[in-house]
């Protein structure tokens, strides 16, 4: 805390909030809207799934306990700025099993998520006033 970026190989538990980077609006620039978000959202498949033997023997994750979650290659063909190299495969920027694992940083599909359903509210509420 208050110091350099660090990373960890364990489980990171708070009791209390966690804050990172910053949203403010005076601080952004080059902004532009997330487009086609409706048929981003519509590449991407939600599912619950266990982890399979690979991931025990390269990472320590615990294959009994039930996850859910995202595909990382799907949402790298919509939104490649939430994917990322695996923590646990990589070392000086490179692949340490040559397998070039991904994650998601998930928070950063919110906005994406945000602006499909605007875009469905939109398309709604659109029918509705051709309908009357």
């Amino acid at each position: 805390v208050g110091t350099g970026s660090t990373t960890t190989a364990g489980k990171i538990e708070a009791t209390n909030d966690v804050v990172a980077y910053a949203s403010d609006k005076r601080l952004k620039e080059n902004v532009e809207p997330i487009t086609d978000a409706l048929i981003k959202v519509d590449k991407l498949s939600g599912m619950t799934y266990n982890w399979n033997k690979t991931a025990e023997d390269l990472a320590g994750y615990n294959r009994d306990k039930r996850m859910v979650g995202l595909f990382a290659q799907d949402l790298q063909e919509v939104l490649p700025e939430a994917v990322h190299p695996a923590p646990f495969d990589v070392d000086g920027g490179e692949s340490i099993s040559g397998e070039d694992y991904l994650t998601i940083q998930y928070e950063k599909v919110v906005p994406l998520l945000v602006e499909a359903i605007r875009t469905k509210e939109r398309l709604i509420w659109q029918f509705q006033v051709q309908e009357k």
